[in-house]
């Protein structure tokens, strides 16, 4: 049977500073091939200000020859030191181990404070020993199974040509459907599908026309009624400049609207229109009978102004 050490064999520093760093193993001696758990320990004092330590980037292998089975996630814990102060710790854990016998000798492990100052933990040593030679003439008992767990690289890797498989094929079956589809549809069945998109000047004069009809500010409902033309206006921008002014105030609607091919008369126009609504709805300016036509009146002469001529209409 293989002799393994039981007691922990660790290093700790003599006091607990502002800042220290220390590692320890849970056994002194292993077997070939046999995992270790190697912890280093980060203390701070929280009387000490804030901070935070910067740990080594750990590739697969320790200096000192000893292998990196698995990483554990950083533990954060609150503990009293022996010096009565409270010490914030984080605790990295390490499965290590080696495939060759002898000792070991782990160099300390040195972490960055603040990114200024370098800690040094203590250095550890650990026995790798080789098994036991079996009695003369008889075959060796099989040695146990030794689960190993795959990293998320190796599972990468693994799986990596299925899924590039699994991708390709959808990606050919989704272009021979969108081929089947096109193909289907003739030309003169898309020209009999397709239905003319009502152009936007249209639907603005429509929708101002009706507004007009209805003047319900005249049941007391003023705001409401800039409200409605104001929000005609800002469609109409889109739908015919292509230029988002639903979500936008009148300031933004300002800066943005000079990109756009409207004349100076017709910028006048639409301002005058959306800093007066903009009066009724936010200042609680009470508009004067003339106000509520004068709404109208600018916003149906800016969208007649504005309107796509039938020759853009045709193309």
């Amino acid at each position: 049977m293989l002799w393994m050490a039981t007691g922990i064999c660790s290093f700790t520093a003599q006091s607990v500073t502002a800042q220290s760093v220390t590692m320890e193993l849970d056994t002194n001696a292993i077997a070939i091939g046999a995992p270790a758990s190697l912890s280093i320990y980060a203390d701070r004092d929280l009387a000490m200000g804030f901070g935070a330590f910067s740990w080594p980037n750990w590739g697969d292998t320790l200096s000192g020859g000893l292998e990196i089975l698995e990483r554990l996630p950083l533990d954060t814990s609150a503990l009293e030191a022996s010096n009565g102060k409270n010490l914030i710790r984080v605790k990295q854990t390490l499965l290590v181990t080696s495939w060759d016998s002898g000792f070991r000798a782990i160099p300390p492990i040195k972490l960055v404070w603040n990114g200024v100052d370098t800690l040094n933990s203590n250095p550890v040593l650990l026995e790798v020993r080789l098994s036991p030679p079996g009695e003369a003439g008889k075959i060796a008992a099989p040695a146990q199974i030794r689960q190993v767990q795959w990293t998320w690289q190796e599972r990468i890797k693994k799986w990596l040509p299925l899924i590039a498989g699994i991708l390709a094929l959808a990606g050919l079956m989704f272009w021979v459907v969108q081929k089947l589809k096109n193909k289907s549809i003739s030309p003169s069945a898309a020209e009999i599908l397709s239905e003319p998109v009502e152009l936007a000047h249209i639907r603005a004069l429509r929708e101002l026309e009706r507004i007009q009809a209805d003047a319900i500010w005249k049941q007391g409902l003023v705001k409401e009624h800039h409200a409605s033309v104001s929000i005609t206006l800002r469609a109409y921008l889109e739908g015919r400049f292509d230029f988002p002014a639903m979500e936008r105030s009148t300031d933004e609607i300002r800066n943005g609207i000079e990109h756009l091919p409207i004349r100076r008369e017709e910028k006048e126009l639409i301002f005058e229109v959306l800093t007066l609504t903009d009066l009724v709805k936010f200042a609680k300016l009470s508009p004067k009978t003339d106000d509520h036509h004068r709404v109208i009146e600018r916003s149906i002469r800016f969208v007649e102004l504005t309107a796509i001529h039938a020759t853009e209409s045709s193309e």
